[in-house]
């Protein structure tokens, strides 16, 4: 036998040795002593100064006795995982992870079974979770499974939401490259729940590379398939909704795509926030703008959207047996204006032979559906809009609006009908808008 085989016999033996005498020793305390023996502070000061032992059985037997004390020797372990020898920094550092998990275990079960301990800490990032997502037994067990996903993030938000965000962009880095690797097909709802609920919060600031990274794990089929069908009382399609809300510049383009794809209204607020701010309005995002504005809003919007009929910026181009279409933003906005009122896109553009005319994403990229090949079978076209205007009744209050004023419905609600709702996306201001 080699002597390193003789040391390592040696030390199991002398391990199994130190842990038979250690049970031997409990054998004769009650729980409840045994609990008390454990959480003494002189029995935790000689079990750390024990970690840094030169007989292995010793260190391995001091681990497991502070692991199994918990909580009580966590502040003696944090102030050892400074400690000058390198073994009690290591194990100290690995027993404090233990007991963090171990606890935090505890916890969660209590948490689900509403009873939580009045004296343990509140669980990271619950307040939080809770003010937006409510509290009953479906939102806890997601948030417990969100927390067993992944606490590291969780923890971070509750420290600091700046921690949070570098903490998410490292782990949406971590699985696109799972993902491309091979290494991990798709993600559980309770890890797409993590990057959500934080990217959705208002005070985590992401870069736009995250966003990106983000806004592709919304296309995962777990969370397609639980907020298609709002199962766990729509939390997750309420995550999806709040990021798309707070999406700005490209991130804003993606929050469109995912809202569209998944019905959200939500997708309302990027749009009006691109249609109301002229100058950093590219041409295409103008088009998914009012793309979304046509499946999504209502006849509310219509003057909105009447602004964007003098933009000769070009969106989409394509020929076709050496014909040129060209879809300028005007035209989009012209097929959005007369989606709205619920007019027949044919009554303007014409028949297109081989085309359905009803879903707005078969419209808007379609050059041969809403395109021109010259300017004055354009303008014959946006002529009849002024003409369908020029029939429409004045505003209440008997005065016209003014070009590119919001007008007020034209016909009054009927008796015992609900005032309409303002436009999707908005909150009701009493001043003008902005």
């Amino acid at each position: 036998m080699s002597v390193s085989s003789c040391c390592a016999l040696a030390n199991s033996s002398s391990r199994l040795a130190a842990l038979v005498v250690l049970a031997a020793s409990w054998m004769y305390l009650s729980p409840t002593a045994a609990a008390d023996e454990r959480a003494n502070p002189d029995r935790i000061a000689a079990l750390v100064k024990q970690l840094g032992s030169e007989d292995f059985a010793e260190r391995e037997a001091a681990s497991d006795e502070l692991t199994g004390a918990g909580l009580p020797a966590f502040a003696a372990l944090e102030a050892a995982a400074l400690h000058p020898d390198r073994e009690v920094r290591y194990r100290s550092v690995r027993i404090l992870g233990q007991i963090r998990e171990l606890d935090l275990q505890r916890r969660l079960e209590a948490f689900l079974s509403g009873k939580e301990d009045s004296g343990d800490y509140p669980l990271p990032a619950w307040s939080r979770f809770k003010n937006a997502y409510g509290d009953d037994a479906t939102s806890r067990q997601l948030f417990v499974d969100m927390t067993r996903a992944d606490p590291e993030v969780m923890r971070s938000l509750e420290s600091s939401p700046k921690a949070a965000g570098d903490q998410l962009a490292d782990r949406a880095f971590q699985y696109q490259q799972a993902m491309q690797l091979g290494q991990q097909q798709q993600l559980s709802l309770a890890q797409v729940g993590v990057i959500l609920f934080v990217a959705a919060e208002e005070d985590v600031a992401l870069a736009a590379q995250t966003m990106s990274m983000i806004y592709s794990y919304c296309y995962q089929p777990t969370l397609r398939d639980a907020v298609t069908s709002s199962s766990r009382n729509g939390i997750p399609r309420k995550m999806v909704g709040a990021i798309v809300r707070r999406s700005d510049d490209m991130a804003a383009y993606q929050g469109m795509l995912i809202a569209l794809n998944l019905g959200l209204d939500d997708g309302m607020v990027p749009s009006l926030k691109i249609l109301k701010t002229p100058g950093n309005r590219a041409p295409h995002f103008s088009q998914y703008a009012l793309m979304t504005v046509a499946k999504l809003g209502n006849q509310s919007h219509v003057p909105l959207v009447e602004k964007l009929l003098e933009d000769k910026s070009v969106v989409t181009r394509m020929q076709e047996n050496k014909v040129i279409y060209d879809v300028q933003v005007r035209d989009a906005a012209l097929a959005t204006a007369v989606i709205l009122t619920k007019q027949q896109l044919k009554d303007y553009f014409g028949e297109r032979p081989n085309h359905q005319l009803t879903d707005p994403q078969q419209i808007f990229f379609n050059p041969r559906v809403i395109g021109f090949t010259d300017d004055q079978k354009r303008a014959e076209t946006h002529k009849k809009w002024a003409e369908y205007k020029a029939k429409q009744p004045a505003p209440a209050g008997g005065e016209p609006a003014k070009p590119g004023e919001p007008t007020k419905q034209s016909e009054p609600a009927k008796q015992g009908e609900a005032t309409p709702p303002p436009p999707q996306g908005e909150k009701p201001a009493p001043n003008a808008p902005r």
